[in-house]
């Protein structure tokens, strides 16, 4: 969709551009949004993304000035799929690699109009024309409400365009089983899976570990932090919760509830951490919560692993392939409140039972490889080129 902020989707193509030039492609990379500041601003200034759609800005003496223009990103977005932006230049290429929407709509037209194949990795369904909860209201106020009112209102239209754009493809990746499964039930498409995967750490670092929770997601109503809040609720007074990544409107909500059920100075928001912090930071809590409900996958969750911290996730979907339940952390049913802060307060509490779980969690986060996941990427697109 774009390089909007420091997420687990924009992670994987950052890495799966570093790792194809290393192993010797040229790779070139496009997007029609890029917030340079806002989206891990030293790797992209390592894989130097370009615009599809170029900025309405222009120079003078040496200062560069943006025309004002209403809905800028949402705008940028539309345009790239239905304007020929940059066709000639993903025309030049061997094949294209599309990251869901938009740019499974741009694969389609280049391969319509020139024949260049492309190949889908599928994070999940595209939240404008597969909505999830609250997903309108969560961007209320932002560049992007008048494109979530829009496509909510066609989704019975758009939903068979962006069926065709998938089937389309040489070929589908998906990032989890799960995300595969929803293919194969909404469209009757399916392909293999390619699990994203994590930089791993060469020794545990040596941190004390406090009785901490954390979690580290964005702070958009579909993430659920909430129901983290709720779950610290029912834990003993001397237990805390961290969360980290960038405020939002949100925020402000999720500290109100924070102070309404009597936890408020108990939850730490720390804003956004750079990676290296935020791997020190994993490394001196002891259990990650995964509270978001139908996580596709998740990236955060299997980094704290690896650096020994068990985690607890709801197991209705990206939590079953990410925690071992009962070895690495704990897989809780959906809402089960009583149960989740049970498992992560037994973290808490039972040194013996965390210190296996610390040891099993380090082992199986790092079963999650680049260089897999770059064998399994590079041999479908060297196939179908």
């Amino acid at each position: 969709m774009g390089f909007l902020y420091s997420g687990g989707g924009e992670r994987v193509v950052i890495e799966q551009a570093k790792g194809l030039k290393k192993r010797g492609h040229e790779v070139k990379v496009y997007s029609p949004v890029i917030r340079w500041n806002k989206c891990f601003p030293n790797e992209l200034a390592e894989i130097q993304p370009s615009r599809i759609v170029p900025p309405l800005q222009f120079s003078m003496r040496d200062h560069e000035f943006t025309i004002p223009f209403p809905f800028r990103e949402a705008s940028a977005m539309v345009a790239s799929v239905i304007l020929p932006f940059k066709s000639r230049e993903l025309a030049d290429c061997d094949i294209l690699l599309c990251h869901s929407e938009p740019s499974m709509a741009i694969g389609y037209r280049i391969a319509k109009l020139s024949g260049i194949p492309y190949v889908g990795y599928l994070h999940q369904f595209t939240s404008f024309i597969h909505e999830r909860p609250a997903f309108a209201e969560n961007w209320a106020g932002t560049d992007f409400a008048v494109l979530a009112l829009f496509l909510g209102k066609f989704r019975p239209f758009i939903r068979p365009m962006d069926r065709l754009a998938h089937a389309g493809a040489a070929r589908l990746l998906f990032n989890s089983k799960w995300t595969r499964k929803r293919f194969v039930e909404e469209y009757d498409l399916s392909g293999e899976v390619c699990y994203p995967a994590i930089e791993t750490v060469g020794t545990n670092p040596k941190s004390v570990r406090h009785e901490e929770l954390i979690t580290a997601c964005r702070h958009y109503v579909w993430k659920r932090i909430d129901l983290a809040i709720d779950v610290l609720a029912l834990l003993p007074s001397n237990v805390t919760l961290e969360i980290s990544s960038e405020r939002t409107p949100l925020t402000s909500s999720l500290e109100e509830k924070a102070m309404a059920l009597g936890v408020g100075d108990r939850v730490k928001f720390t804003g956004y951490i750079e990676n290296e912090m935020l791997q020190q930071h994993f490394a001196s809590s002891r259990v990650y919560l995964q509270p978001s409900v139908e996580e596709p996958f998740g990236l955060s969750i299997l980094e704290a692993q690896s650096l020994g911290t068990p985690a607890v996730a709801w197991g209705d979907a990206g939590g079953n392939e990410t925690v071992l339940d009962g070895e690495t952390g704990y897989v809780v049913s959906p809402y089960d409140f009583a149960d989740y802060a049970s498992k992560a307060g037994s973290l808490v509490e039972d040194e013996s039972l965390w210190n296996a779980m610390s040891r099993n969690a380090r082992i199986w986060a790092r079963t999650f490889s680049w260089e897999d996941h770059l064998d399994i990427l590079e041999g479908t697109l060297d196939a179908e080129r």
